[in-house]
């Protein structure tokens, strides 16, 4: 799947990717009595190029010709290149909620709900016998179908688009609207309520989809769609201190053990931005890792690392919703205690020494890491994204499509002389499982100097 798959299509029609769609739907369905009601933005192309650039800064330092200690800084470059095209002729039939842009619109709805609440509430059954059964049940659920279609749920959000006046969806409701009215009027003698439901005029575009991008009362509270800017491109990861050990050494076969303490000094992406990028996980590891070598009639070199790590909790804000949501609407961002899954990786490089300096060969990787945990920090965090929302949610909805699981293969070659050292290798990601892994290449190059102090 691509990353900008989610808005990509012909058309573009709900999805658990936009949950506001998935909502607007059984809104609409509900309202109109139209089962078969399916929003569709129209067609579109969500375009995306997202790069991760790592130069770590090692100094080494060897307390013995065995035992050395080191710190390394990871300068981090994430960029990540947006690009979206709208073409809805003859496609969408949802247009940008009133609210976002009538200035009359509120008015409007305001006057529309408070003729319906009063009729609804007014209307009593003197006989019943006379009254149609479930009427009035109807109504109510068309009433708060359609007040959830304009405002949303809670206190408000996810709701930035209404089917386009004179589609099935609108007139639908249309329809549903006159039938009630016609109703209160003839059984229970109420009149007042005569008014009619405003839907947008246009269907959606760039530029209105833009409005709902970046609206945080009503839409999605995110940026638009646009390549990452400049001074957002450079941050500071994680720092590591670590320690090794050269546990064996024989003229064959090395062996060395290895402890790494990985500070949580990484910058984390924007909660409300579904494409950008990490540049470090913001919370402490421990790993510990061993390395072996062993060289075979002098010219096979194996190469073999083994590392696994304890991800100790950190915190963090997220909006909360399954992994398959894109958009979500700001009013779901919670600070949130984050526990992530503990990893292993396994990464095995056969190569061949064609000079005792140099040498070449592939790379075999593997890779797996367990379920992130999310909690919130207090139960007044759980209970005031359940007011902003209208119901309460599990942290642990964030869990889901965390596990992940990779293998790589690729090819390497090595460079070790007497003062420097270089090494380069690319790898590419050829399976996966569990929850989403990029497809992606990944690029290495390693440069070192050693310098004799006494």
């Amino acid at each position: 799947m691509r990353l900008g798959a989610p808005l990509t299509g012909d058309p573009v029609l709900a999805s658990p990717g936009l949950p506001a769609l998935l909502l607007l739907d059984q809104n609409i369905r509900t309202a109109g009595a139209l089962p078969t009601f399916a929003s569709s933005l129209g067609r579109a192309r969500l375009s995306v190029l997202s790069q991760r650039r790592v130069t770590p800064l090692t100094l080494d330092f060897g307390i013995t010709d065995r035992i050395a200690v080191g710190v390394t800084v990871p300068l981090v470059r994430t960029y990540v290149r947006e690009s979206f095209t709208f073409d809805t002729a003859g496609h969408g039939n949802l247009g940008l909620n009133p609210l976002l842009s009538d200035a009359g619109a509120a008015a409007q709805y305001a006057t529309f709900f408070t003729q319906f609440d009063g009729a609804l509430a007014a209307a009593a059954c003197p006989d019943v016998s006379s009254c149609p059964p479930g009427f009035l049940s109807e109504a109510r659920a068309a009433h708060d179908a359609l007040r959830q279609a304009v405002y949303g749920t809670g206190t408000g959000g996810g709701a930035p688009f209404l089917p386009v006046a004179g589609s099935e969806g609108a007139a639908a409701v249309d329809s549903q609207i006159a039938r009630i009215q016609r109703e209160l009027q003839a059984t229970y003698g109420d009149s007042t309520f005569g008014g009619t439901f405003l839907f947008p005029a246009d269907t959606i575009d760039a530029a209105t989809f833009t409005t709902a991008l970046t609206d945080s009362t009503l839409g999605f509270g995110t940026r638009p769609f646009a390549d990452t800017p400049q001074n957002e491109r450079f941050w500071l990861g994680d720092v590591e201190v670590a320690a090794r050990v050269q546990a064996v050494r024989t003229a064959s076969y090395l062996a060395t053990v290895g402890f790494v303490w990985r500070l949580g000094t990484g910058h984390q992406r924007s909660a409300g931005d579904p494409l950008a990028l990490d540049a470090g996980d913001g919370q402490t590891d421990l790993e510990g890792e061993l390395v072996q070598e062993l060289t075979l009639w002098r010219r096979l070199w194996l190469n073999l690392s083994l590392r696994g790590a304890l991800q100790r909790p950190g915190e963090r804000e997220r909006r909360v919703a399954p992994s398959a949501a894109f958009l979500v609407r700001p009013q779901l961002a919670a600070p949130l205690t984050w526990d992530p899954g503990d990893y292993v990786a396994v990464d095995f490089a056969p190569m061949y020494r064609f000079h005792p300096w140099f040498a070449a060969g592939f790379t075999f990787g593997y890779f797996a890491r367990g379920e992130d945990r999310y909690t919130y920090r207090t139960a007044q965090d759980s209970i005031d994204l359940a007011t902003r929302v209208g119901v309460a949610l599990p942290a642990s909805l964030l869990d889901g499509g965390t596990a992940t699981h990779r293998s790589r293969v690729g090819i390497t070659a090595s460079y070790v002389g007497p003062v420097f050292e270089t090494g380069f290798a690319a790898e590419r990601t050829v399976s996966a499982g569990a929850g989403r892994v990029p497809a992606a290449w990944t690029f290495r190059l390693v440069l070192r100097a050693k310098r004799k102090l006494f």
